[in-house]
């Protein structure tokens, strides 16, 4: 993984997609984390987040445990670029 890629960061707590900025010292930080919801008709979608009572829309955010970390799908990747930029990509 390279800086600025996108990526799916799975935890204990729930699963995350963000900008990969660096892996350190099993700290993983990434810029513009969201943290994947299931919406009401079972569809993925975003929280504006990572955590309910956090800051709304954070800039960046650092895990410690996590189970793993992967790019992101296509799919995935082009639905998180428009949910955190608002350009709809074609």
């Amino acid at each position: 993984m390279k800086k600025n890629d996108v990526v799916t960061l799975v935890t204990f707590a729930g699963e995350f997609v963000g900008k990969f900025v660096s892996k350190e010292n099993g700290l993983i930080e990434l810029d513009d984390p969201r943290m994947v919801v299931q919406g009401p008709e079972g569809n993925m979608g975003f929280a504006r987040g990572i955590c309910q009572t956090g800051e709304e829309n954070p800039t960046n955010a650092v895990f410690e445990s996590c189970v793993f970390v992967t790019l992101a799908s296509k799919q995935v990747t082009d639905a998180y670029r428009e949910h955190t930029s608002g350009i709809v990509i074609a």
